[in-house]
């Protein structure tokens, strides 16, 4: 019989609104798995050995992308040469990015039920293959810096988050970048690197916007890296020294998955091997999320492709 673990994140934003949740969640699973709370990095790496010691077929995440990039690392490490279990997201994240560009579908307790309710009744679960990306033995589904960075700190300064927080968020950054104030500034920012893309150095030397995903959407239906699964053992990257002010005409295309020219956007397309090295200062970056600060190389690759699950057709 299938067994399913599920890894409640209890900080997951989405999660600090319903306190409630991790007990309607063991309620739903009931003898067909367990349930385990997880507060640091180092309960996920134990829990991680426990579910390799117990066999969980299916490792479900209630979190955000946040926890999917932190559960990922913690299994990969745990499991070594073996695969580790076929992951299913629980949504319990603000804006469940990775989620909503796979398209699964449901909320949390109802993803948990009707995957109790197929292995009852032997009915099949919606699998799809899915590459990771690897920054410095760090896994995940998208990292970026530059502009990205700067808009991420302004959508975790607001007092709540989830779409309509970014939707603003966003609308405040095409604002902000027109009439250039403080924000404007910081945004239209570039900030100094050497980027190398399978073993060729670009010329410039800083950047406005550096980007790296295994998935094509990356919320509010905005589809800015559509190369994504254009060749196995690649991602696509995106490397620019642009004003983003200059982007806002394009964000049409953008939302629709189009390739964007311009002479100031170095690279937009598969990559399987990039560095990106800070020169002179730290540099803010992120990962699925999480915001990270480095004056360390940061080395981008593939990572093993995984099963990710869902209930539903």
């Amino acid at each position: 019989m299938t067994r399913i673990g599920i890894i409640h994140n209890p900080f997951a934003k989405g999660n600090l609104k319903r306190p409630w949740v991790a007990g309607k969640i063991r309620q739903a699973l009931g003898d067909f798995g367990i349930l385990r709370e997880t507060r640091n990095i180092g309960e996920l790496s134990v829990v991680a050995e426990e579910f390799k010691k117990e066999g969980i077929d299916i490792v479900g995440v209630n979190g955000g992308d946040g926890s999917l990039h932190l559960v990922l690392t913690a299994f990969i490490k745990a499991y070594g040469d073996q695969p580790i279990p076929k992951l299913m997201s629980l949504r319990g994240g603000s804006m469940n990015t990775m989620s909503n560009s796979l398209k699964i579908k449901g909320r949390t307790i109802g993803i948990v039920e009707k995957a109790v309710d197929n292995i009852k009744k032997g009915k099949p679960f919606s699998e799809k293959p899915q590459h990771l990306l690897c920054v410095n033995g760090m896994y995940g589904f998208m990292s970026g810096a530059g502009v990205i960075s700067v808009f991420l700190d302004a959508y975790y300064g607001g007092t709540s988050t989830g779409p309509w927080r970014a939707a603003s968020t966003m609308a405040n950054t095409i604002w902000s970048a027109i009439v250039l104030n403080d924000y404007g500034k910081r945004l239209r920012g570039t900030r100094p690197a050497r980027i190398t893309i399978d073993g060729k150095t670009l010329e410039q030397d800083r950047f406005s916007v550096m980007l790296a995903c295994v998935i094509a959407e990356l919320g509010l239906g905005f589809t800015p890296t559509p190369h994504a699964y254009d060749k196995p053992g690649h991602f696509h990257f995106f490397a620019a020294d642009i004003d983003p002010v200059k982007i806002i005409p394009m964000l049409p295309r953008i939302w629709m998955g189009k390739d964007l020219i311009h002479p100031e956007i170095r690279f937009t397309q598969a990559a399987a091997d990039v560095i990106i090295d800070p020169i002179g200062e730290p540099l803010r970056w992120m990962i699925d999320g999480e915001m990270m600060g480095t004056t360390e190389p940061l080395h981008y690759t593939c990572g093993p492709t995984i099963t990710v699950v869902q209930p539903y057709p």
